[in-house]
Parts: structure tokens; C-alpha cells; sequence
């Protein structure tokens, strides 16, 4: 079985991602490093991004049906984390 190479964590992806922005803001880059660190932060800007819709995508919440029947899966929706099951109204 070959090493196949690990794709990097989200958690990782932010730490490069920052280390770049801590590059950039520390001034001492020519520019044409700035300008390879700044490409280097948009592609992990970009995974971050992709890796945090493809969690939010997975992500669902178990909500009771109005009749009191088997909980059913739903996407979770931005804004309902304070709602209990059955408020429906808000």
C-alpha cells in the first residue's frame, strides 16, 4: 500500500492561512514573495471555504414532527439554534 498523501485538515488550512496574513502584515516580503504568499493564502482561503460548506451541508438537526410521530432529518437553518421543537411560529 503506497503512502498516499494526507489532504490537509481545516484546522490546518487556517493556521498556513494565518501565517500568510502574519507574513503579509509583517512587511519585510519583496513583492514578489507577497505576491506568492498572497496566491498561497487565496487557495487556502478557498479550501477553508469549501471544507466549511461541505460540513455545513452535513450537518442536520432531529426535529419532532408537528404530530407527534418519528423525529425526521432536516438541514440545519442558520437562526434556529434557540428554538425548541414545535416552535414553528418564530
Amino acid at each position: 500500500m503506497a503512502n498516499e498523501p494526507q489532504t490537509p485538515s481545516f484546522e490546518e488550512r487556517l493556521a498556513a492561512l494565518e501565517a500568510v496574513v502574519r507574513d503579509l502584515e509583517g512587511e519585510d516580503l519583496p513583492l514578489e514573495d507577497s505576491l506568492n504568499r498572497y496566491r498561497e493564502g487565496v487557495e487556502h482561503l478557498r479550501a477553508c471555504r469549501s471544507l466549511l460548506d461541505d460540513a455545513e451541508a452535513r450537518l442536520a438537526e432531529l426535529v419532532a414532527n408537528g404530530d407527534g410521530g418519528a423525529p425526521e432529518e432536516r438541514p440545519l437553518a442558520v437562526g434556529d439554534e434557540g428554538l425548541e421543537p414545535g416552535d414553528d411560529d418564530a
